[in-house]
């Protein structure tokens, strides 16, 4: 009897053992929590990695002005008609449904050498023809997404499993999207008195980071007739006033909406944002002029490409910047 108790115990420890073998890590990353940020387009990837060492979660998000698009949810949407939440989590599940970037190819463009003002506005493409095609979803630009990944998941592998090969690193990518002069470090200022237009141009470490554009404007005006209830004495009495109640367009917000339908410090903020990304006013914008004013010429595709959105008159914009920028750039 003891002899049969004893063949069970060691059944059910073989048993033990085989189970525990069997819940060991099979994945091939290190457990934990993984975080990066790309500086350059500023795609932040945060990684879960399970005590299996399997890719668990994956959660992407992107700056945007003093919040992030992930937070935006709903309120931020992409030509596709998504939102960039939406593709962004979508792009997340697929990753972690593959255990990573298994199934998707890409064009990538050779940034070698590059500046601000050479380097294409994206260098990394999504290859839908080459790829699953359950990443058609996805139509985000996909660049800084690659690159925070690469550096948050090379954190988790000891020997760079899971990395995106054949792509430059995020501190390449930066480098190539460096200011095409060199700029003092500071905050300098334009003013257009001709237009009311005004700029705040913060330069850190030699880089562009902050631009913010406002103009002055009348937010209406009334005339206020005066005569003291004395019209016969003129000493004391003036016959009109006009009385003008000024605002700035950012002071205004959401009340100001261009004839394009959007909010002036929307396309403001679009102006800056193109500026942040070529570290100029580039030179090969286009602009047509119509009576006093300039506009984007959207017949050129380089300018659509970089400041797409921006329909308003820009030559406030441009001047105040070149002035601000002028100061600061290093003979």
């Amino acid at each position: 009897m003891k002899k049969v108790i004893f063949i069970l115990i060691m059944a059910l420890t073989v048993l033990g053992i085989t189970s525990c073998d069997e819940n060991t890590s099979t994945g091939v990353y290190n457990p934990g929590v993984y975080y990066a940020v790309d500086q350059q387009t500023k795609v932040s990837a945060h990684i879960v990695i399970s005590e299996l060492g399997n890719i668990e979660n994956v959660m992407f998000d992107q700056q945007y002005g003093n919040t992030t698009l992930y937070t935006l949810g709903d309120d931020y949407e992409l030509e596709s008609g998504h939102s960039w939440k939406d593709e962004a989590h979508y792009l997340a599940s697929y990753l972690e449904d593959h255990q990573g970037w298994d199934g998707i190819e890409f064009n990538t463009t050779d940034i070698t050498g590059m500046t601000a003002l050479t380097a294409p506005d994206y260098f990394i493409e999504l290859n839908y023809d080459l790829s699953n095609n359950d990443i058609d979803y996805v139509t985000l630009p996909i660049d800084g997404f690659v690159l925070s990944w690469n550096e948050a998941i090379k954190k988790a592998s000891n020997n760079d499993t899971g990395v995106v090969s054949d792509v430059p690193t995020s501190l390449q990518w930066l480098e190539a999207n460096k200011p095409p002069f060199d700029y003092a470090n500071g905050i300098f200022y334009g003013v257009d008195d001709a237009h009311g237009y005004i700029v705040r141009v913060v330069i850190e470490e030699g880089y562009i980071t902050d631009v913010v554009f406002d103009a002055i404007t009348a937010l209406n005006t009334r005339i206020v007739w005066n005569d003291n209830n004395t019209p016969g004495d003129t000493s004391d009495d003036y016959p009109e006033v006009e009385i003008i109640s000024m605002n700035t367009k950012q002071g205004l917000a959401d009340e100001l909406v261009l004839v394009s339908g959007t909010v002036w410090s929307v396309e403001a903020e679009m102006m800056k944002e193109a500026i942040i990304d070529k570290q100029c006013w580039n030179s090969v914008w286009q602009f047509t002029v119509s009576g006093s004013h300039e506009y984007f010429d959207f017949s050129d595709s380089v300018t659509v490409d970089s400041v797409a959105g921006v329909t308003l008159a820009i030559e406030g914009f441009r001047l105040v910047f070149e002035q601000a920028i002028n100061k600061a750039i290093i003979e």
